[in-house]
């Protein structure tokens, strides 16, 4: 038997007070649940790579299944020092997570206090408001420019006596635009001593553009001491499942990081498939080309179709919509269709939603899809 006492009750602290949970991308599982039957469900609404693994790491995976009984060196040594000979880093600044959110929320914990301010582009990723709500600092969301990318010089007019770090996402996420190395710089430099720049590159892998900057062998390397830059493997390495974030630093940021994150902030798979990844070179450019391809083709065939796809340089596409049709009405109604896009007003943009790039027929899915529910969007609408 079980009692209740009436005279308690529990509320979350104050700061967490009406803030929404993060909402992951729908699952495939979670689809199938919901329409039923066995027809195919094309993902693309999480910006995952539509390809596994790499072949090494899907063999270092299973190298260690047997010693799973053991925990994994919580000081990741190895990929620490892998990462420093790829960057050219020192080891005292390189800082791992599970995923570059898991970085994101400890960096809050490490550096922020209640009333300290943190600003960023908006729309844009929405882990930046979360976490620094979550310990009780100030976000502060400057809109884009007029073409959907980080306005600079709006955001460094907001900066104060009281902002301690800036995000700059690039790529963008969801709008896929990208700040172009003269600008970054200028930026950086601009910024006051007492600011952390926090450059969150994603999407770097996939980005071809001649213009945009390597935050860690541009900025970081040219000495600059207040910029951090992340990265993950959850994208063009396809290890989403098992969350490998990491990133380069201030040294003194890092050791502060590593006081309040867990003690296994990734486990043994994850750390011997990030190690393996790394050698993949030659099948890592082959998906950036594949990338490329595929992105250009996506945007032709959505502007087919009637849709203006914002251009963009990472594996996913950010479509705007008029005409009242919101991107929670797409999402939803191509969820019917058996495909899978984001919603972005969790994002900060309701009339909009993101698409991943993935394989040809994937896309030809989502495409005749979208051809399909389009026009019953419009006059449901109107």
């Amino acid at each position: 038997m079980t009692s209740t006492n009436e005279r308690f009750t529990f509320q979350a602290k104050r700061e967490l007070q009406g803030l929404v949970p993060y909402e992951a991308g729908l699952s495939v599982e979670a689809l199938r649940r919901e329409i039923g039957g066995d027809g195919p469900i094309v993902k693309l609404g999480s910006n995952e790579g539509p390809w596994g693994p790499l072949p090494a790491a899907v063999e270092a995976i299973r190298d260690q299944v047997a010693g799973l009984n053991r925990y994994p060196d919580g000081a990741f040594f190895d990929l620490k020092d892998d990462l420093a000979v790829i960057t050219g880093a020192a080891r005292e600044q390189i800082v791992l997570g599970n995923g570059a959110d898991s970085i994101l929320i400890n960096l809050s914990l490490a550096l922020l206090a209640p009333g300290d301010e943190v600003i960023f582009g908006w729309p844009s990723f929405i882990t930046y408001p979360l976490s620094v709500r979550k310990v009780g600092a100030v976000p502060v969301a400057v809109p884009l420019d007029a073409d959907y990318r980080y306005d600079l010089d709006a955001m460094l007019a907001r900066v104060s006596d009281r902002t301690r770090c800036v995000y700059v996402c690039n790529p963008n996420n969801p709008t896929g635009t990208y700040v172009d190395r003269d600008r970054l710089r200028a930026f950086v430099d601009a910024l006051p001593e007492h600011v952390l720049c926090v450059v969150d590159e994603a999407y770097h892998e996939y980005v071809t553009a001649p213009g945009y900057p390597d935050g860690i062998a541009e900025l970081i390397a040219e000495g600059r001491p207040s910029v951090m830059v992340l990265r993950t493997m959850s994208k063009i390495y396809g290890l989403a499942g098992l969350r490998v974030g990491w990133g380069v630093g201030p040294a003194e940021v890092v050791r502060a990081i590593d006081t309040v994150r867990g003690p296994f902030e990734m486990n043994a798979l994850a750390n011997a498939a990030a190690r393996a990844s790394l050698t993949e070179r030659a099948l890592l450019a082959e998906r950036v080309a594949s990338n490329e391809s595929g992105r250009v083709a996506l945007a032709a065939a959505l502007r087919e179709v009637g849709l203006t796809p914002i251009d963009g340089v990472g594996n996913f596409l950010c479509v705007p919509l008029t005409d009242g049709v919101t991107g929670r009405a797409v999402a939803e109604r191509m969820q019917r269709e058996g495909v899978i896009v984001r919603p972005l007003d969790g994002f900060g943009m309701p009339d909009g939603f993101r698409i991943t790039v993935g394989t040809p027929a994937e896309n030809e899915i989502a495409v005749d899809a979208m051809r399909s529910v389009l026009p019953e969007l419009l006059r449901n609408a109107n």
